[in-house]
C-alpha cells in the first residue's frame, strides 16, 4: 500500500540534502536518531493523519498532561509545529495568502486537466468544471486548518499565535464572502434560466 507518497519523498529528499552537504558526516554519532526524527516529523504532515494528531493534541491540552520534560511530548509538539507550518498559508496577510491559494488551486486544476486528457476519473478537488477556488478554500479552512490552528493557539497563546488567528479569521471571512457571492450568482442564473423556459 502506497501511503504518504509525497511525505516519504520529502523526507528522503531532506536526508539526501544532509548527505550531499556533508552535514550527515559531522553528526555521525547522532545520524540514526536524527534521520528517524526527520522522518517522523515530515510523515506527520500527511493530511490523512490530521484527525489523529488533533485528537491527541486536544487530549493533552484538555487533561493538562503535556510534559515538556518528556522527549516524546517534545517530539509531538515539533510534529504539531511542522503540521501548522505546512498548512500555514491561511494564517498569512490576505494579499499573500490569496495569491498562494490561487496558485495551489491552479496546480490542482492542472492535475484535473491531465486526468481528463488521460480519460481518468477527475479528482473532485481538481475539477475546474465543478469546483471553484472559494469552495476549495472554505472547505480547507473549515475542515483542516482552523481545527489545528485553534489548538496550536490554545497551546501557545503568544503574540504570533494571536496574529495567526487574526489573519485566519479575516481570510476565512474573505473566502466565505466570495463563496456566498458565487452561490447568489448561481441562484440568479437558475431563476433567469427558469424564466426563459416559461
Amino acid at each position: 500500500e502506497n501511503t504518504s507518497v509525497l511525505e516519504n519523498h520529502h523526507w528522503r529528499s531532506a536526508i539526501g540534502c544532509l548527505l550531499e552537504s556533508g552535514v550527515a558526516e559531522q553528526v555521525e554519532e547522532y545520524r540514526g536518531d536524527m534521520e528517524k526524527q526527520i522522518s517522523s516529523l515530515i510523515l506527520a504532515t500527511d493530511i490523512t493523519r490530521q484527525q489523529e494528531f488533533i485528537g491527541q493534541f486536544k487530549d493533552f491540552l484538555n487533561n493538562n498532561t503535556l510534559n515538556m520534560r518528556d522527549a516524546n511530548h517534545r517530539h509531538f509538539i515539533l510534529q504539531i509545529a511542522l503540521k501548522c507550518a505546512d498548512i500555514s498559508n491561511p494564517c498569512r496577510p490576505w494579499d499573500i495568502s490569496k495569491k498562494w491559494s490561487l496558485k495551489v488551486c491552479e496546480e490542482f486544476y492542472r492535475q484535473g486537466d491531465f486526468e481528463r486528457q488521460l480519460n481518468l476519473p477527475v479528482t473532485s478537488l481538481c475539477d475546474r468544471q465543478t469546483t471553484t477556488v472559494p469552495k476549495i478554500q472554505t472547505g480547507f479552512f473549515k475542515f483542516v486548518v482552523t481545527l489545528l490552528v485553534n489548538e496550536w493557539h490554545r497551546f501557545l497563546k503568544s503574540e504570533l499565535s494571536y496574529r495567526m488567528m487574526r489573519y485566519l479569521k479575516y481570510n476565512d471571512k474573505q473566502w466565505d464572502q466570495r463563496l456566498q457571492a458565487e452561490i447568489a450568482e448561481e441562484t440568479r442564473t437558475e431563476i433567469s434560466d427558469a424564466d426563459l423556459l416559461e
